[in-house]
């Protein structure tokens, strides 16, 4: 499973954003160097054209005259920065550990670092004076020798009307003296409210892979199957990105395609079992960090009414729904999954959201009945820039068994000692609050012992939101607030415009 994070540095100045900073520097502060620490060090590479290049094990790449220089199988090598199209940075700091994939050449994060350079020659500033960006809650996982990223909770949840449960795979959590330990952590530049801390402990035969639909709905997956073929609009072969779970991940950038379209289109064709009325289709992808400067910078053309939206937003079932079918009908924050059926393409689930950090595999259950043909096809059409690929399957089989235990907390404390399992032991009106860069929380839960023959799976369901830290203040420009929420596709104007004028700088 592959992690997203940041770290300083003008490569990356042309290349990353947030991260960094939010790691280790917890500011901005763009550098003229590579990553040059044990702490932080880009480990690999994937290529423009699909290739993964990961780098020898204790060697420091580095970055010079627009130049990559690494060393692969104790042999040279060198790239040019234009050909990289995602950088594999490692992160270890006080017991942590984030590996992590950094948006390079094609994405978004470039344009809003080229600001940021540009704004630091005046004096610096701080993510939210430009309308940077939020994520969610960070989940890191005790390994049994340190504390892993390894999941993160209630994305897009921006204020409490949109609070949410989230249901996550903890991969990397082991067992120690009987118990599962876990670091929460705000590594983002916002406002945390978490209502929910609870363990799912999964025991299951060998080879069976439960996994969870946005619902929470679990499944018990033992035959899933890769798309025999996908491409996008404009023919171009996407699978060697899309049918693997690994280190190619297709993420367009926000600008128009050569039919001058603001949408990209993934047709996915799987095998389909003759009378098959019900697949699971098994997605690993997110939306990635464009999607939460633009959704920031919407925020900030409410200046100082902001509060006010976010009371109605929080306080009115109207206009909570009248949010939520925006988001699934302009499809920035929420993605239709449609099926080819006799009379055409039709709409029949929507992805879950996620990320942009980690990829977790999340479920979405599909009537098929009516597919077309032999085979299954399967079409998205995301926004461009506002959504990452990394891996499609599609299961028809039955549910395999699962022996599901819930599992409380058995403790939860902050840095200062503070016991925080009234907060977090059940969704109530009471939350664990995270105001800056750097909070953390420890928490432990009881490790039923496993039964025999069986494997495990433990998930993490959780439930909050989160206020980014973006200025309420200024004159509200509710024209353009307006127009960006009511006329089909002026989202995606707005977010080409924007990429476009960064990169400008």
């Amino acid at each position: 499973m592959f992690r997203f994070s940041w770290t300083p540095g003008l490569v990356i100045l042309l290349l990353l954003c947030s991260a960094a900073c939010m790691v280790s520097k917890r500011q901005w502060q763009p550098s003229i160097s590579a990553p040059n620490s044990a702490a932080e060090r880009i480990i690999g590479i994937t290529t423009s054209d699909g290739s993964v290049k990961m780098f020898d094990r204790g060697y420091l790449a580095r970055i010079k005259d627009q130049t990559l220089y690494a060393q692969i199988s104790r042999k040279p090598f060198e790239i040019p920065l234009a050909q990289v199209q995602r950088y594999w940075v490692e992160t270890r700091q006080l017991s942590v550990a984030r590996t992590v994939g950094l948006v390079a050449g094609i994405g978004a994060v470039v344009a809003i670092v080229v600001v940021a350079a540009e704004v630091a020659k005046s004096g610096g500033f701080k993510m939210g004076s430009f309308g940077g960006g939020g994520c969610c809650l960070f989940v890191y996982s005790w390994d049994g020798s340190q504390y892993t990223f390894d999941a993160e909770a209630y994305t897009a949840a921006i204020t409490r009307g949109l609070e949410r449960d989230d249901y996550s795979v903890l991969a990397h959590l082991r067992e120690q003296d009987g118990q599962y330990r876990l670091m929460i952590s705000n590594d983002m530049d916002e406002t945390q409210f978490t209502n929910l801390l609870e363990s799912w402990v999964v025991d299951h035969a060998p080879g069976v892979q439960p996994r969870a639909g946005g619902n929470g709905t679990l499944y018990g997956l033992s035959e899933p199957l890769a798309p025999l073929s996908a491409r996008d609009g404009e023919g171009n072969d996407l699978l060697p990105w899309l049918k693997y779970r690994d280190k190619l991940i297709w993420e367009p950038a926000p600008v128009a395609d050569r039919n001058g379209s603001l949408r990209r289109e993934i047709v996915l064709t799987f095998p389909r079992p003759p009378l098959a009325g019900r697949g699971r289709l098994i997605t690993s992808s997110t939306y990635t960090l464009w999607t939460g400067y633009m959704a920031g910078r919407n925020l900030q053309l409410l200046g100082r009414d902001l509060p006010a939206w976010y009371r109605e937003i929080d306080e009115s079932p109207a206009a909570r729904n009248r949010l939520l079918d925006w988001m699934a009908s302009d499809e920035l924050f929420a993605l239709k999954v449609e099926v080819e059926e006799a009379d055409g393409w039709q709409p029949r689930a929507l992805l879950p959201v996620s990320g942009p950090f980690t990829s977790d595999e999340r479920v979405v259950e599909l009537d098929v009945s009516r597919a077309a043909g032999g085979n299954l096809r399967i079409r998205l059409r995301p926004p461009a820039g506002f959504w990452a690929f990394n891996s499609f399957a599609i299961d028809y089989g039955a549910d395999a068994p699962l022996s599901v235990t819930r599992v409380p907390l058995a403790t939860a404390r902050d840095e200062h000692g503070a016991d925080l399992l009234p907060a977090l032991a059940a969704a109530d009106d009471r939350y664990y609050r995270m105001d800056t860069i750097g909070e953390r929380a420890w928490v432990t839960f009881p490790a039923p012992p496993l039964q025999p023959g069986k494997d495990r799976t433990v998930f993490l369901h959780t439930r909050g939101y989160y206020l980014m830290h973006v200025p309420a203040d200024g004159e509200p420009n509710w024209t353009a607030f307006e127009q960006i929420m009511q006329e089909p596709g002026a989202g995606a104007r707005a977010s080409a415009e924007a990429y476009a004028r960064l990169k400008r700088f």
